[in-house]
């Protein structure tokens, strides 16, 4: 068993969501090493060496399991908590800084926020680190956000790696060097407006941790189990979702997504599926046909509401005025998470919130 002798470093028992400054803790900018002594890297190397997403030992599997219910009971009362509606951007994770899509879906994710939507994301780099950059300055001026957008593409790309810990727990520290050039400007900018700026919600994993953590994000629900991950993210963005260009990983989202639009209960709003790049989604990935053969054709949606609830947009405008015509709200998250089976963790949730308020203001009292 690889990871058994490494100390396990997270709290597997937690009663609120991560800030992305608490899983980077330990990160030095003028120190490449630092990377490595950050929690978020700590609890990968552990991931890793304990057997990645099947645990060889089982202290490991227990304890990652442990932690993955707490993350999503304070996901929950989070969401809860949240007075605003929740969406999501999905898209590639290689999506270079410097692009011109890149710079799309900060603005996206600007407007949504400065409109009061609660922006989520898988939490990593590309478009996901586009999500929480847009979000964060939907403050700020956009002068500002040009700065943040210039300072971010003196490192435009992450380096493809997914060796950076080996199957023993050997971390690469050149590989780890890089990860920190990378993260550095971002960090920066974290740390600039973390005080004042837009929140969002990061929903990553562990299995893709040689991608590190978004340092954009406000709130963080890191889990181990990626299937977790998927599937909690996909019925918080009950509001709707905005997919941009990507690979597998965002086609697997797209129909992970459409089918739990399928599946619906009947007091359940239909989440839109809003589709950005009308060139990509026509004709290199040209996914509508085959969702109206899924949703007309087994008469699960009319073609006047397939239409006003599944399109494909070109400009930032169109994506985002889109979203606002099925008029988001904080009720049609409640109404999913509730109809998936989150109800009663969010009951429990609330319930302890509630006992640990008590006791705090008990003791204060006494």
């Amino acid at each position: 068993m690889p990871g058994a002798n490494l100390e396990v470093p997270f709290q597997p028992i937690r009663n609120d969501l991560y800030t992305s400054l608490e899983l980077m803790d330990g990160f030095a900018p003028d120190d490449p090493d630092s990377t490595a002594r950050t929690l978020d890297f700590r609890c990968y190397r552990y991931f890793v060496a304990s057997g990645a997403a099947a645990p060889s030992d089982p202290y490991a599997g227990m304890m990652e399991a442990l932690h993955d219910h707490s993350i999503m009971r304070a996901m929950s009362l989070f969401l809860d908590e949240v007075d605003v509606p929740s969406v999501a951007i999905m898209g590639d994770h290689k999506e270079s800084r410097d692009t011109p899509t890149y710079g799309q879906i900060v603005e996206i994710a600007r407007r949504l926020t400065q409109r009061g939507c609660l922006v989520a994301s898988g939490g990593g780099p590309g478009a996901m680190e586009a999500t929480h950059l847009g979000a964060l300055l939907a403050n700020a001026s956009d002068d500002e956000v040009g700065e943040a957008k210039e300072l971010l593409q003196t490192v435009p790309k992450l380096p493809a790696s997914t060796t950076v810990v080996s199957d023993d727990g050997i971390v690469d520290m050149k590989i780890v060097g890089k990860l920190h050039n990378w993260a550095k400007p971002a960090f920066e900018l974290a740390q600039r407006y973390m005080s004042n700026g837009g929140q969002s919600l990061a929903v990553p994993t562990w299995y893709y941790g040689s991608e590190p953590v978004s340092p954009l994000a406000t709130r963080v629900a890191k889990y181990f189990q990626n299937s977790i991950r998927e599937d909690v993210l996909l019925t918080l963005a009950a509001n709707g979702i905005v997919y941009t260009a990507g690979a597998a990983g965002t086609l697997q989202e797209v129909f992970q997504g459409a089918a739990q639009n399928y599946y619906r209960k009947k007091h359940e709003a239909f989440a839109p599926m809003i589709f950005f790049g009308a060139e990509f989604w026509t004709n290199t990935m040209p996914v509508l046909p085959v969702l109206e053969a899924l949703f007309v054709g087994n008469k699960n949606l009319s073609p006047q509401d397939f239409k006003r609830l599944v399109a494909v947009v070109d400009t930032v405008d169109e994506a985002v005025d889109r979203l606002f015509e099925q008029e988001p709200s904080k009720q049609k998250t409640a109404t999913r998470m509730e109809a998936k089976g989150f109800g009663p963790m969010m009951a429990a949730a609330r319930s302890l919130q509630k006992q640990a308020h008590f006791s705090s203001r008990h003791s204060l009292e006494g």
